[in-house]
This record gives C-alpha cells, structure tokens and sequence, in this order.
C-alpha cells in the first residue's frame, strides 16, 4: 500500500475521491458504483456473491478473500447517501475536497471512507495467504431503512462456513460500539365521510381522528421520556409523530388523513409490544368512527422495520474489536445501522468506523485523514489476524 510521509493511505484517499464523485443517493441504482467496486474486488477474490431486492437496478454485493472455512469476518458498508437538496455547501457535495486534515463530500463520514478503507485493502487480502476469509460487503438504501442488507445477509449466510465476527464501518471515530436502537416507521391513514362542511353531522372528519391519535401518540412519548434520564439517552425509547397530512379546502368535510410515525426502541425493550399498543389506540379509534360511519376504517403501512443491536458480552465479535483496538469496553449509540439485521440473521455483529456521527447529513460532511488512517491499520491488524 501506497504511504505518504505523513503515514496517509494516499490510495484509501484516492478511492474516496471516486467514490464520493457517484451520486448514490438512496433510491438511485446501484450499477455505477457497482461496477467501481468490481474493478477493484472481482479479479482478487475466491468468491462474489450478489443479492438483489426487488429493484433490479439495486444490488448488493459481497466478495471472499481467503478460504471457505468457519471463522470468517464481514467488512460490511452501505453504499447509498442521504440527499443534499437544500443544504448549503461550500465544497462541491459530489467532489472530494481536501483541505486542512479533512476530506469533505458527501458520504466522506457516513460511509465511503470506511468503504474506501475497504476496497484499498484488497492488494493485501490478495497477496496475504489468508488462513479464514475475510469478507467485503456493500448494500444498498441503508439510510432509507436497511432496505438492502436482510437480503445480503441471508445470503452470506447461506454461502459461507461459518461466520465469527460482522464489522459495521458506521462512524464511530474507531470505537466499538455493541448496541443501539431499532426504528419503526409507519403509516396510519384514517378514512373518513366527507361531506359540505356546514352539514357536519353527515360526515365525519379523518382529520379530528388522526389529530386525537396524534395526542395520544405525544402523551405516550412523554410516558417514555419519563423512564430515562435524558443523560441515559441511549437507552430511552423514543417516539416520534412525523406529520399529520390530510384535507382538501376550508368546506369540506376532509375523508382522508395520514399520520406519519417512528419509533427508536431501547434494547431491551419489547418494540413489537409498543407497536401493537399504538396500534390498538387506532384501533379503538376505528371503532368509534366506525359507530358513526360504517364504511369508515383505518390502515396501516410498515415502512420498515429496522432492528436493535442487542450488547452480547459473550460475543466472538466483540472479543474481536476489543483485542484489535486495545478498548475495555464497547459504547452504545443513538443511531441505528445494519448492525441489527446481521445480528437478526445470527451473526456476531459489532460497530467500528472512521470519523464521527456528528459529521454526518450535514453540509459540508467531512472526515478526517488521520481517521482513514486509522481505519486502514485496523484492517491491517484483521488481515494479520486471520492469517495466523
């Protein structure tokens, strides 16, 4: 690997800089930044796997370094940025603009540098005689709702001899981290009667009842707030009413209105059972509108379903990023990754990625060098590891 004088991976800072010029905006096809990551994986590895959804403009990919043998590690990192439509920049979003220690561009933190920490370790998984393999993986829409990596996960899972650790490259500033939230978000739509707004008592509002779920959705937050200590935020479950839209003019009666709602469940906490309570409000709602309106209802629709990364002091991942990093204990996060969905799938899961979570979806995103820098030599250590 290509080194400066100051000890910067100048070809890690390279692969930035491609990178960062793909706009991979949730949503958007995954082929041109596929292809950049084939270039630079394909012809090394002993195996690839890809895994659509059901976009086939959006796949998943996966490569093997090393033997098909138990004991394997994922590198694992999403692929796709959060938008920049009305943020104001002062670097080109879609441009890798060094200056002062940082590297600024959209997904420079949250998560291209780790993927680039990746990709520029692939000379050294082809020439290292691997003992267990090492994994790269690279999903897509994470920041939309992990939409791409229960897919890849399955997969790997069904490809490979034995998984021991998953690394998920969020930023971290190179902390272990073994826990965070899941996240819920779904919409509630309430289907009322419309009518001329004069003769009301025709009609019945899906506006009022959305408004009273919305209430009883803040009274219930509130509820939550009260059991942790905002300073134990980690570990408060927090709910989220995200809009309430509905009604056409100032004379109509409005027949439809939807609410839009999350929720960020503490591990630990049982989130199934917090969603089939506020589910039951609505419920009982309909019930009501429905005494006075038949044809009346209410309707639900998940948006996704991102589960928690639960701490496991067992864990042969967590052993793992502690014995590489020299830390005596793993931290817990607010945000949510994929972590949660290789845990779902059985698979030792940790957290350990380049720059801070602070930076992220803001404008002017950046990372740090001496972060990159830091993230290639943990890798390093991981090739090492499983070459003995």
């Amino acid at each position: 690997m290509k080194q400066s004088i100051m000890g910067e991976n100048l070809e890690t800072k390279a692969i930035l800089g491609e990178l960062v010029r793909i706009e991979t905006v949730s949503g958007c096809s995954t082929n041109e930044i596929n292809d950049l990551i084939n270039k630079y994986c394909e012809q090394s590895c002993d195996a690839k796997i890809i895994a659509s959804g059901p976009n086939k403009t959006q796949k998943n990919i996966a490569f093997r370094f090393g033997p098909d043998v138990p004991g394997g590690i994922i590198l694992s990192g999403h692929t796709d940025v959060v938008p920049v439509q009305d943020q104001k920049w002062s670097h080109p979003p879609f441009d890798a603009t060094e200056r002062d220690g940082r590297i600024y561009g959209r997904g420079t933190c949250d998560m291209k540098g780790f993927l680039a920490s990746m990709i520029a370790s692939v000379p050294k998984l082809d020439m290292t005689k691997l003992v267990r393999p090492i994994w790269l993986a690279f999903t897509y829409d994470e920041e939309t709702g992990c939409l791409g990596a229960p897919y890849l996960a399955k997969e790997i899972v069904k490809n490979s001899s034995g998984i021991k650790a998953v690394i998920v490259g969020e930023p971290t500033e190179m902390t272990i981290v073994d826990q965070h939230k899941g996240a819920f978000v779904e919409y509630v739509t309430f289907h009322g009667l419309s009518v001329h707004s004069s003769l009301p008592w025709l009609g019945l509002s899906a506006t009022e009842y959305a408004i009273r779920f919305g209430a009883q959705l803040v009274a219930l937050s509130e509820e939550f707030s009260k059991e942790v200590t905002v300073t134990d935020a980690d570990r408060m479950t927090t709910l989220n009413l995200a809009q309430i839209n509905g009604g056409t003019a100032h004379n109509i009666v409005p027949d439809k209105c939807r609410v839009l709602w999350s929720l960020r469940c503490a591990p630990g906490q049982d989130a199934n059972a917090i969603v089939t309570r506020i589910r039951a409000i609505a419920r009982s709602l309909e019930a009501e509108m429905q005494n006075h309106a038949f044809k009346t209802s209410v309707e639900f629709e998940t948006i996704f379903d991102v589960p928690p990364l639960a701490a496991k002091p067992d864990s042969p991942a967590l052993h793992l990023g502690l014995g590489m990093t020299g830390q005596n204990a793993a931290q817990s996060v607010n945000y949510g990754t994929e972590a949660g969905v290789y845990q779902n799938v059985g698979l030792p899961t940790i957290i350990c990625g380049p720059g801070s979570i602070e930076q992220a979806h803001k404008p002017d995103e950046w990372i740090s060098i001496e972060q990159l820098d830091a993230c290639d030599k943990f890798i390093e250590k991981l090739i090492a590891n499983q070459s003995v």
